[in-house]
């Protein structure tokens, strides 16, 4: 169920990957926040979107970047989080393909990237730069509603982590993580150590490792070399509201 892929934001290099215009408005048409949207609407941002291609652990985006473009997952996974100044990281989301990241800096009054993001395995993103894409939002006011589609789910899914950290306890978050992550489609399969599994659910390493320990004696889960086993869902499930 999990494994082991580091994205380690303290060695990760910033490189500059190879970049190839779309022009292809089946790709925005596979994207969530543009699905319904077709015609000339679509064959706008096609014209302006740049497909890139990135290695497991290069960095998207940095918080803070004022010129960091919307981004789309096409292929692959990226983990977005933030950082605080010793250096501790809570993940914000993992995005799947289909979903977008920095669409609210194209609308903001100070267009900074709000989280930083790094690819999880090899990731395939198609980008827009928010210039070209608040232009494209005046003159199509269609992609506007996708887009604000898109941020209303976004903003449920932040609310019920804001929920899981503040009012939950740690081994009821890591109950809800692993529910979750059972349930995750096979591909693109993300391998998780329990570093990355603390800055999730909001926690240190060496917790983490403790409650799976203690899930184990419990017999709710059952941990392997690279992988952990739910053997009692109703039990999690039961845990993950405490």
């Amino acid at each position: 169920m999990f494994a082991s892929a580091i994205c380690d934001t303290s060695e990760a290099r910033i490189i500059g990957p190879s970049n190839t215009m779309s022009h292809d408005p089946a790709l925005l048409k596979s994207l969530a926040p543009f699905a319904g949207l077709d015609g000339p609407a679509l064959e706008t941002l096609a014209r302006v979107s740049v497909v890139r291609q990135h290695d497991d652990g290069e960095i998207l985006m940095l918080e803070g970047d004022d010129d960091a473009p919307a981004l789309f997952v096409l292929a692959g996974a990226v983990r977005v989080y933030r950082t605080n100044l010793e250096g501790r990281e809570q993940t914000l989301i993992v995005l799947r393909p289909g979903e977008g990241l920095n669409l609210p800096a194209a609308f903001a009054d100070a267009p900074l990237a709000p989280c930083s993001a790094c690819a999880l395995g090899p990731t395939r993103v198609l980008t827009i730069a928010l210039a070209d894409l608040r232009e494209a939002v005046r003159r199509w006011p269609g992609i506007a509603l996708a887009l604000l589609r898109h941020l209303s789910n976004r903003l449920q899914h932040l609310t019920g982590l804001t929920y899981d950290l503040s009012l939950l306890s740690v081994r009821a978050r890591l109950a809800r993580f692993l529910l979750a992550q059972s349930r995750e489609p096979e591909e693109p399969p993300i391998r998780w150590t329990h570093a990355q599994i603390a800055a999730r659910i909001g926690t240190v390493r060496v917790v983490v490792s403790r409650a799976l320990s203690a899930l184990a004696d419990e017999g709710l889960i059952r941990l392997n070399r690279q992988r952990i086993e739910i053997t009692d869902p109703d039990a999690l499930e039961q845990l993950a509201e405490e």
